[in-house]
């Protein structure tokens, strides 16, 4: 940017650059009251540094600033002073370097899905990404997307072309700037390939100084590792080449309760080193005569009937009578999508307390640790419409270095064990969070004590010492990748690492 983007400006020189007639939502920022200034205020003769001129618009009105003064969690809130909403990337790379150089700190958000404030900025600038939602190409090479597209958007599109992301998340209402951000755990599909990050081939990444760079395994590589799940620390994601595969038309779901944990992990083990399944979990029912049911689905065309017996020979007796239900492919994959849409219409969910825990636990230690938390839940440790979550992943299939994962020489599979609590009530409730946040971080000890690290998207307070603790061997690297794509230390403050 220019010296002049930089330098006051007087009333005069502010309605000859701008024009009297001209609608400026914003027009600067005032250096000294760390404000941003009005059109009304710089022609009352204000002094600032004039905001850069922008394709989308930047603004603080009222509605814009509540609106993202919060995430889906409902604990934490933080008041940013402007708002965003970008026309095309060369106003995130103007904004972030004007940021930068007056030390304004930045946050882009998605669709705000994170729980304990991880998009927010006190007294900053929020980026609305999903204002840049342009699908550039779909083929069998990949999709050419910006970040702010939603993943129900794209997988939409590409099963048009008989195609599908690789790794599908529980909830597609995303980004896919943001889950590539935070490494997004595919639990619909593919649980043996990977996490979204582990199928990103390029990206373009705005970094902290306010530069474009196209990055990948091949160019500019640390700053593609930095990015990948890397909660906005060194960089904005604003485009993204993802991989696809083709999409099958239906999927099968067998259901299959357990009355005991070391049936279910048994068989569900028997199940993952099979391969045959394209998807395998649970949805614990702590208190019940089944207290964990096992879903696994399996991807079929028309003509291509499963064959049941085969794929649940050698099972335990549980099985043996398993209902199973057939669906279109894309309901299938919109099930957690739909469930939480019905939730949002009818019992008020978006303003629902939700203090999630989210861990993955090493295999050895994984029977034992659900057994010890599930069967102490009580009903206000999972609320109306909260419930668990179990699943297993091939270790080997990932390999992003700032996803961190129970180490490799705990054994091929890991654990994503969750407990998604909401509260009985809506609006906020300081001491419920309090006793929850409290709560997930017992859990996360517990965990790490036995070879587990958190997923850093829930709800769990983490000191400086529990941040170099999670990130182990890479936290050297990733200071480094911090001091040198992000110098000014701008980017993304809410998850507190730096």
């Amino acid at each position: 940017m220019s010296p002049e983007e930089h330098g006051p400006l007087n009333r005069r020189q502010f309605l000859s650059r701008f024009g009297a007639g001209t609608v400026a939502l914003v027009a600067g920022f005032d250096l000294v009251a760390r404000q941003w200034v009005t059109e009304a205020a710089a022609a009352e003769g204000a002094s600032f540094a004039t905001a850069p001129s922008l394709d989308g618009t930047l603004t603080f009105d009222a509605e814009s600033i509540a609106a993202n003064s919060h995430d889906q969690g409902n604990i934490v809130f933080r008041r940013p002073c402007a708002v965003l909403r970008p026309g095309s990337v060369q106003d995130i790379r103007k904004m972030v370097g004007f940021c930068a150089h007056h030390d304004i700190k930045v946050a882009p958000a998605g669709t705000h899905h994170a729980m304990f404030g991880q998009p927010l900025v006190s007294g900053g600038l929020i980026i609305e990404m999903q204002s840049l939602n342009t699908i550039h190409s779909i083929g069998t090479d990949g999709a050419d997307v910006d970040a702010g597209v939603l993943w129900k958007d794209l997988i939409e599109a590409t099963y048009e072309q008989g195609l599908t992301p690789s790794s599908i998340t529980s909830y597609t209402k995303t980004t896919v700037g943001g889950t590539l951000s935070m490494g997004g755990i595919g639990m619909m599909s593919a649980y043996r390939v990977g996490a979204q990050v582990d199928h990103a081939r390029k990206l373009q990444v705005v970094t902290g100084e306010g530069l474009v760079k196209q990055c990948s395994d091949t160019q500019n590589s640390d700053l593609f590792e930095a990015a990948l799940a890397g909660l906005g620390q060194c960089g904005v994601i604003t485009r993204a080449t993802v991989d696809l595969v083709p999409a099958k038309q239906l999927a099968r779901t067998f259901r299959i309760g357990y009355s005991d944990i070391p049936t279910f992990f048994q068989d569900v083990r028997v199940l993952a080193n099979r391969g045959e399944f394209d998807s395998l979990g649970s949805i614990p029912q702590p208190g019940t005569a089944q207290p964990l049911t096992l879903w696994a689905t399996v991807f079929h065309n028309p003509g291509e009937v499963p064959d049941t017996s085969h794929l649940l020979r050698g099972l335990s007796s549980a099985a043996d009578t398993a209902p199973f239900e057939d669906s279109p492919y894309l309901d299938y994959i919109s099930l957690v999508t739909t469930m939480y849409d019905a939730f949002a219409a009818n019992l008020d969910w978006d303003a629902k307390v939700k203090p999630w825990s989210d861990l993955f636990l090493p295999d050895g230690a994984v029977e034992k640790y659900v057994e010890s938390v599930f069967t102490s839940l009580t009903s206000e440790d999972l609320g109306p419409t909260g419930f668990g979550l179990v699943f297993p992943m091939l270790r080997s299939s990932y390999g992003r270095p700032l996803l961190r994962l129970p180490s490799e020489a705990s054994g091929p599979w890991v654990w994503l064990v969750s407990v998604l609590t909401d509260s009985a009530e809506s609006g906020p409730d300081p001491e419920f969070a309090s006793r929850m946040t409290d709560r997930n971080y017992r859990f996360y000890q517990e965990a790490a004590a036995v070879g587990g690290v958190r997923y850093p998207h829930g709800a769990c307070p983490f000191t400086e010492a529990d941040w170099q603790a999670h990130y182990g061997s890479m936290w050297s690297q990733f200071t480094a990748w911090k001091h040198r794509y992000d110098p000014s230390g701008i980017l993304t403050p809410g998850p507190g690492i730096f």
